[in-house]
């Protein structure tokens, strides 16, 4: 048991996804806070004091980037990146140690509350992007430029209801020259408008560009879905052959559905 904030709710969590490191979960807290705990321990490692003005509804680990980092999102409709500790095998006198992911905050990308963020992949140039999901209805690929300390919208997808949630499915290489994963399938949890599978995909290294396509629609819940997700090994290399399941808040309703053959 770890004791954080009183009278505080835990909004979210995640365990670090960095293997061979000690097992860290990430929190976001009702008051704004974030934090990191070793599960070890059971100590907190670091705190994000005012990470947001209002909850922090969301947490994410950074993928790639030279310093460790955690993604929060906030209802005060703010994406922030809390950069924690040193890069590993970085000396601590080397100028990206510490400065390569300072703390960047973006209040005028989201026009609500952010509340979900799926970091997709990372470049040599020490860009990272990002999924990110809002109360405003879109879904959006941010560009982050950590030495820049700036965020760029590559494409945006309105879903029709707040994005609660977005749960990795799979990524693959659309080209052959391409070492990273340039296409992802991610299962979106829309509120009011149920369910939505997107494709996600980056153009070629030269273009840059990336586009969001819903490929199938969920709309069975006649309430907020807030959660849903996929049963293991039920897809392997084809998502059109996954069992999905979903949930939805005051018809208290779980739905297990797959896709329509086309």
């Amino acid at each position: 048991m770890v004791a954080l904030v009183p009278d505080t709710l835990v909004l979210s969590l995640q365990y670090s996804p960095r293997p061979g490191e000690p097992l860290l979960l990430a929190v976001s807290l009702s008051n704004g806070d974030a934090a990191i705990i070793d599960t070890h321990d059971h100590q907190v490692k670091h705190r994000f004091s005012g990470a947001h003005s209002l909850e922090t509804w969301t947490v994410a680990w950074s993928g790639g980037c030279l310093t460790p980092a955690l993604y929060t999102g906030g209802d005060d409709s703010a994406l922030s990146c809390l950069p924690f500790g040193k890069a590993p095998g970085l000396a601590v006198d080397h100028p990206y140690a510490r400065t390569a992911l300072d703390f960047v905050r973006d209040s005028k990308t989201h026009a609500a509350g952010v509340t979900a963020i799926l970091p997709l992949t990372t470049d040599r140039d020490h860009h990272e992007w990002l999924l990110t999901g809002s109360y405003d209805e879109y879904v959006r690929v941010l560009q982050i430029t950590s030495r820049s300390k700036k965020t760029q919208v590559m494409a945006d997808l309105r879903l029709d209801g707040g994005v609660w949630q977005l749960r990795y499915l799979r990524a693959e290489a659309l080209f052959e020259n391409e070492s990273k994963a340039t296409r992802f399938w991610v299962l979106a949890s829309c509120m009011h408008a149920g369910c939505r599978v997107l494709e996600v995909s980056k153009a070629p290294q030269w273009d840059g560009s990336w586009t969001i396509e819903v490929v199938a629609k969920f709309e069975e819940h006649e309430s907020m879905n807030y959660a849903s997700d996929v049963k293991p090994d039920s897809y392997f290399d084809d998502v059109k052959k996954a069992t999905f399941v979903s949930t939805s808040f005051y018809d208290k309703k779980l739905c297990i559905w797959k896709l329509k053959d086309t």
